[in-house]
């Protein structure tokens, strides 16, 4: 998605009172964990699984 996509996004979750987490990882494309790919970024996939676990803690523990 281009920048101005995720702000329309942000902008209309927000607008709705949706709680969300956006976030973005520099310097990758669609397809950045998958390292068979062209896409893949090591860093990003880093990035990726540090903060997935914390995301998931969350979202169950409200479950």
């Amino acid at each position: 998605m281009p920048p101005e996509a995720v702000a329309d996004l942000r902008e209309a979750l927000e607008a709705a009172g949706i709680t969300f987490t956006s976030e973005t990882y520099p310097d990758t494309v669609h397809g950045f964990t998958m390292a068979d790919t062209a896409a893949y970024s090591r860093a990003g996939l880093a990035a990726h699984w540090a903060r997935l676990p914390l995301f998931l803690d969350r979202a169950l523990a409200t479950t």
